[in-house]
């Protein structure tokens, strides 16, 4: 699947609901641990209503200011996707063994990093997951912990 082109109208309502959303979950938390201050230290700590009024303003910021950036985000989005051509995203629902290029990607990734611990600490390298045979595992057993082989 292509995206190439994301309508702003849907980017702006979806980030304003959800920032909407979590600016009302922060400023609930914030009146909470505000009352919780209030029980536990009375007349140290802001009251209730004042850190209410200070977190709404933060809140209607937050939203107003992501909604923007995320509109604006779109636009720009739009635009490069008219000469890149967009993401492309590849949705399967395969639960299968890696393909593959996966493997060795698995396998390259598993020598690089006996390599890179064997010139760090020399002698220290065991056995991993993914060496299967293969790799620096093909030493002689009198050479494994000597440290880094010369080619």
């Amino acid at each position: 699947m292509r995206i190439s082109e994301a309508d702003p109208w849907s980017v702006t309502v979806t980030s304003f609901l959800f920032l909407t959303g979590l600016g009302a979950s922060v400023l609930l938390g914030m009146v909470i641990l505000a009352a919780v201050l209030d029980i536990v230290a009375p007349g140290e700590w802001p009251g209730v209503w004042t850190t209410l009024v200070i977190g709404g303003a933060v809140a209607v910021m937050e939203i107003v200011l992501g909604t923007a950036l995320a509109s604006l985000s779109t636009f720009i989005y739009n635009m490069t996707a008219q000469y890149s051509g967009g993401v492309e995203v590849a949705v399967t629902d395969d639960l299968s063994d890696p393909t593959p290029a996966a493997a060795r990607a698995y396998q390259y990734a598993d020598r690089l990093r006996t390599r890179v611990r064997r010139r760090i600490a020399p002698g220290t390298v065991s056995a991993t997951p993914y060496s299967h045979g293969h790799g620096d595992s093909s030493q002689p057993a009198a050479q494994a912990g000597n440290g880094p082989q010369r080619p």
